[in-house]
């Protein structure tokens, strides 16, 4: 996926998943695209709506998992001890804090300042996770395991995550239909209860931070862990951390990525709504208005097409 640089710093934008707007989450300059670009993104869209359409077929998701790849972009890095780690990335997005560079089974983050701090700060976050019970553990897939970390050449440091092969940024697969948008809100309701049940505050739960495997409907909250903190304590911008910021990032994941005009009102209510209490009681919530919204759950195949995701109008 080409990446678009900001004209005030240099850094990689966030592109919005209409394809029409771009951020630069360093210096905050903001970017309305012109058509060459938004139609270069939209296709790229397009791309992985017909990747995700993939069906059982092994081999078919092993052809078209290649295809993808094949519109990698390559980073070298250079380590203070000499070697050079080389990486192929599809997806790339700049933070105020580090780069993130998505491979096929890592997450790189490269720290532009105070990297061993920042660096260090996430995985003791992350390894000290804890989870209500027995049957909860498996929930541990979904949140970061730290693969290694490097100085570089320049006195910066990157950190490496791993993830699933078929696990992708929710930021790239652009405006999403009402019922995949409600099985990516179950699931981060899931991840906000652990959260909740560990005292942890995310303040940037969003479509960068968020990985989703669409033949498995997973979704992992793998990204930005340095800016996570205990509830009420006060960050480094001196904002004291609520748990309802957890559940406020998971309505506006939801606004940004819902593309369908004609959505059910109780989703649509959901997403407007002001978070609950807590996770659990907004997971209660959530339940109750997702059965308004759908019905009893049942798994839906992640099998869209251009029309589910740029204009059908769901039945």
């Amino acid at each position: 996926m080409r990446k678009l640089n900001c004209s005030n710093c240099g850094a990689i934008m966030t592109l919005d998943a209409s394809a029409m707007t771009a951020e630069c989450r360093f210096c905050g300059t903001r970017y309305v695209l012109n058509r060459e670009d938004t139609d270069y993104y939209l296709d790229f869209y397009k791309q992985m709506s017909k990747f995700l359409a993939a069906g059982k077929d092994e081999h078919d998701r092993m052809m078209k998992t290649e295809a993808l790849w094949e519109t990698a972009d390559e980073q070298i890095f250079g380590c203070a001890d000499g070697r050079q780690i080389e990486i192929r990335y599809l997806y790339s997005a700049s933070f105020r804090e580090a780069d993130i560079y998505v491979a096929r089974r890592n997450i790189i983050y490269h720290f532009k300042n105070s990297g061993a701090e920042l660096s260090d700060r996430f995985r003791h976050v992350v390894s000290f996770i804890d989870y209500p019970s027995a049957d909860t553990k498996n929930l541990a897939d979904f949140f970061p395991k730290v693969s290694g970390g490097f100085e570089l050449d320049d006195g910066s440091f990157i950190l490496v995550i791993n993830k699933d092969a078929d696990e992708y940024p929710l930021r790239i697969f652009g405006k999403l239909t009402g019922r995949h948008v409600a099985w990516i809100i179950s699931r981060i309701e899931n991840l906000c209860c652990v959260l909740e049940y560990n005292g942890l505050v995310h303040p940037q739960i969003d479509p960068d931070t968020l990985f989703i495997n669409p033949y498995q409907h997973t979704v992992s909250l793998l990204g930005n862990w340095w800016a996570v903190s205990r509830k009420n304590a006060m960050n480094d911008d001196k904002v004291i951390m609520k748990t309802s910021m957890n559940l406020t990032g998971l309505r506006n994941t939801a606004r940004d990525i819902l593309g369908d005009d004609n959505a059910p009102a109780a989703l649509l209510e959901f997403i407007a709504s002001t978070p609950k209490e807590d996770a659990y009681e907004d997971f209660a919530y959530w339940d109750d208005m997702l059965i308004r919204a759908y019905g009893e759950r049942k798994f839906i195949t992640f099998e869209t097409d251009d029309a589910d995701i740029y204009g059908k109008k769901e039945d």
